[in-house]
């Protein structure tokens, strides 16, 4: 769970006066290790492995049709590290894949009374600490209080809690653990935290989770009955809780001049183009691209995008990650939602309907998380790879009829 960490340790870095931070790359490294040395012993790969093969083959000879070389490789490698991920927890037995989910939810639950600990300090002098963080605030919550912990980012805890919700439900529901009442505390203090953090998107995905997770029922009248009731209390709550904290957020999300509005509206701009194959891994909107700036110098890309060094020296480049990705690889980017397509259709070990659901809105969750935030370059797309690989008994390239909804 070193991947929990990165955020935290991100910021160590920077405090440190590091430029650069490969705390992931390195972690990648080991995954990758470890898997080559699974598969070595074992001598079997999943078909899925084609499309991976598919998707860096499509991005290295891409590099070289644009002449990216050789930083474009280096981006290629970022965008590959979700795989590694995902087929090395792949290539474990059903039985290590059920303890280490446990082992897992264990560690995650103990982050989780970290954070309440660490948020009573912010609730006392949130400022004091985000300064001690290097975290500039930003316009949310209740006068300008809201939980980051030691993540740094209200939304990375945000999204930290969402995953500990859906594994929750996934160990006490699919895998049959016992839920006691520490249990539950556990679960509703999460949620607190969660609500606390004044994260949209991903507060939303959070009750979401709740309204629709197949909760088991005897009576299917009262079980929609309770349904019904519970999304109407949520969907309320919703409402306030967005009109009374995200005011200011949801006036400049809705005004013409939003950012990710000039992102998307450039991506397509560059993607016309460069059209079909994209512009190349490492030129728009990804890590590496921020080394070249070619495509910014040509496209007359400002700071509002690029971000000022008194605030934040990476700018808000990266918050429209899918639409760059689009406009870097071109229809390559059909292999990878081929991919995605091939997991949210893959039988669980369970077999039942909470394995499935928890797996698919992890899946889910990545995508629409990644139209807003390199979802699949982070730990926490690293992390959610590697679940929806535990929770996967047979998944096959090759196989279409049946699906696993």
């Amino acid at each position: 769970m070193l991947l929990i960490l990165q955020p935290f340790i991100d910021k160590l870095a920077r405090k440190a006066g590091w430029s650069i931070n490969i705390f992931n790359e390195l972690l990648s490294i080991g995954v990758f290790i470890a898997f080559i040395i699974v598969l070595l012993h074992r001598k079997r790969l999943n078909s899925l492995a084609l499309l991976m093969f598919g998707f860096i083959g499509y991005c290295c000879l891409l590099v070289l049709y644009r002449g990216v070389y050789p930083l474009g490789f280096f981006q290629v490698v970022i965008y590959s590290q979700f795989f590694f991920y995902f087929f090395y927890f792949l290539t474990l037995s059903n039985t290590e894949k059920n303890e280490t989910i446990l082992s897992f939810k264990k560690i995650m639950t103990v982050f989780v009374y970290v954070i309440a600990f660490i948020g009573v300090f912010e609730a006392l002098d949130h400022t004091t600490f985000r300064n001690y963080m290097g975290v500039h605030s930003v316009k949310r919550g209740i006068n300008y209080f809201y939980l980051i912990s030691f993540f740094g980012s209200g939304p990375s805890l945000a999204i930290f809690i969402t995953i500990f919700v859906a594994i929750w439900h996934y160990c006490h529901y699919a895998l049959q653990q016992t839920i006691k009442k520490k249990h539950i505390l556990t679960l509703v203090l999460a949620i607190l935290l969660g609500v606390f953090s004044f994260s949209r998107k991903e507060v939303f995905f959070i009750f979401i989770f709740l309204v629709f997770f197949p909760y088991p029922s005897r009576n299917q009248l009262n079980k929609w009955l309770k349904r019904l009731i519970f999304f109407t209390t949520m969907f309320t709550g919703l409402i306030v809780y967005y009109l009374a904290f995200f005011a200011s957020a949801n006036t400049v999300a809705f005004n013409k001049d939003y950012v990710r509005y000039k992102i998307v509206s450039k991506s397509a701009e560059i993607y016309a183009d460069h059209f079909p194959w994209g512009s190349g891994p490492g030129t728009w909107g990804s890590r590496v691209s921020l080394w070249t700036r070619d495509i910014y110098e040509r496209y007359n890309i400002g700071r509002d995008l690029l971000g000022w060094q008194e605030t934040n020296p990476h700018g808000p480049i990266y918050d429209a990650f899918l639409f760059s990705l689009f406009t870097e690889i071109g229809i390559g980017i059909v292999i990878l939602f081929l991919f995605i397509y091939k997991i949210i259709g893959a039988s669980t070990i369970t077999a039942d309907a909470y394995g499935r659901f928890v797996k698919n809105f992890l899946i889910i969750f990545l995508l629409a998380l990644g139209m807003f935030a390199p979802m699949f370059t982070n730990n926490f797309g690293f992390v959610i790879m590697a679940f929806s690989a535990m929770m996967i008994a047979n998944v096959s390239i090759f196989k279409f009829k049946k699906w696993y909804a």
